[in-house]
């Protein structure tokens, strides 16, 4: 059984890519890393350091590479593959579509009822869409029939914490990767065509959409928020910013409004939930990962979107009759970290929030607490419960 892994960056080789190996397949990494790439067909192995208070290395094998820029080759692979996985980022995704499509068209002209799965790493929401437009749109027409029997488009959430590795951290090995200990892949078990791989630590779920909101919403919300205002109060790393107890009243306030809109949107208990906002907030504080606030806090206007892990949260509340007032101080931490911009702009016309909705007025309130007192965390928590107690009425 073979997978190719298209992507042997830090999702792919600290966490797709070893799962898989793990799971019984060769792996087949695609990059256009040439020092990537010969090292691994030299090696044949690289070490995964799990880092914490009990780490330990593991040694991934069975695994080759393929140069990225050999398109023809990269086209056998996925021709002759039993699953595809693809962790290469947004903006590549779509670069690598034409190599994918010649891959398909190559295994189908052979068998059209040859069934290949597509594991779609990435940190997209809507991924599979994505990709099924692109496909159809480059596939030849003889097969774009076939695209909808025998290509399964499987959104997956990638929970597990991988830093950048720092020439430090690689300790002269180009393809030593640290990882945390968590490292369960849950999986949309709808869209599989073929049989789902059987392995405790892939995790096969319908409607997947809960585990996609479940990390966009607690955990991406959460992580970005633990980075904007672990800036403000200057620390460097994650794990300090987490480690102050104003920060982690307020990152936990949010993940609490998000657990309980999905709560009631899914159907899921709550206690479920709060089990898993306790795992994170832990593992967060892992200082051994050595992650930056400077890189979970980049492209904060990205993160203010619509759809996306802020105010994607805030909508998805408000929606479900939840009150979203910690969510609305993280709105405001995000927009406070965007320096050279209007506030007012960037919530009207990015967020697409007006300043005279409720939610508008609150965002608005704690960024002006903020302008005004940037680390006075503790006026800010009062802040919220003076809120959560108006609201109720509980104000005498």
């Amino acid at each position: 059984m073979k997978a190719v892994m298209y992507g042997a960056g830090n999702i792919g080789r600290g966490f797709i890519g070893a799962l898989l190996s793990q799971t019984g397949y060769e792996v087949v990494f695609v990059d256009v890393n040439d020092d990537v790439v010969n090292t691994i067909n030299r090696d044949k192995t690289y070490p995964q350091e799990i880092v914490g208070e009990n780490g330990k290395t593991v040694w991934i094998e069975n695994i080759r590479a393929v140069d990225g820029k050999d398109t023809s080759t990269v086209s056998d692979e996925i021709a002759s593959a039993n699953l595809l996985a693809t962790s290469v980022g947004v903006t590549v995704l779509e670069k690598i579509i034409p190599v994918i499509c010649e891959g398909l068209t190559r295994r189908w002209d052979k068998d059209p009822d040859n069934t290949l799965d597509l594991l779609i790493c990435e940190n997209l929401m809507d991924a599979n869409e994505f990709l099924y437009e692109r496909i159809k749109d480059t596939l030849p027409d003889r097969h774009k029939k076939t695209l909808d029997e025998s290509l399964g488009l499987v959104e997956t959430s990638i929970g597990r914490m991988v830093p950048v590795m720092t020439e430090a951290m690689k300790k002269g090995d180009p393809l030593r990767i640290c990882v945390e200990d968590y490292d369960y892949l849950p999986v949309d078990r709808a869209a599989f065509k073929g049989p789902i791989p059987d392995y405790k630590k892939i995790v096969p779920f319908s409607p997947f959409s809960f585990y996609l909101e479940r990390k966009l919403y607690i955990h991406n919300m959460a992580h970005a928020v633990t980075a904007f205002l672990g800036r403000i109060k200057g620390y460097t790393y994650i794990d300090e910013s987490i480690g102050d107890i104003y920060i982690r009243k307020l990152v936990e306030g949010a993940m609490i409004e998000s657990a309980m809109m999905i709560s009631k949107r899914y159907h899921v208990e709550f206690s479920e939930l709060k089990a898993h906002i306790d795992n994170l907030l832990f593992r967060f504080q892992n200082p051994y990962l050595h992650d930056t606030v400077e890189r979970v806090g980049r492209e904060p206007i990205r993160k203010l979107k619509p759809k996306d892990r802020l105010v994607g949260a805030l909508r998805g509340c408000e929606q479900e009759g939840v009150l979203p007032v910690y969510l609305s101080f993280s709105t405001a931490a995000a927009l406070y970290s965007i320096a050279d911009a209007s506030a007012h702009e960037l919530l009207n016309e990015t967020c697409q929030i007006s300043s005279d909705e409720p939610c508008g007025n609150y965002i608005m309130a704690f960024y002006e607490q903020l302008k005004n007192s940037p680390k006075d965390f503790a006026s800010i928590l009062k802040m919220i419960d003076r809120q959560y107690n108006e609201i109720r009425g509980l104000v005498i």
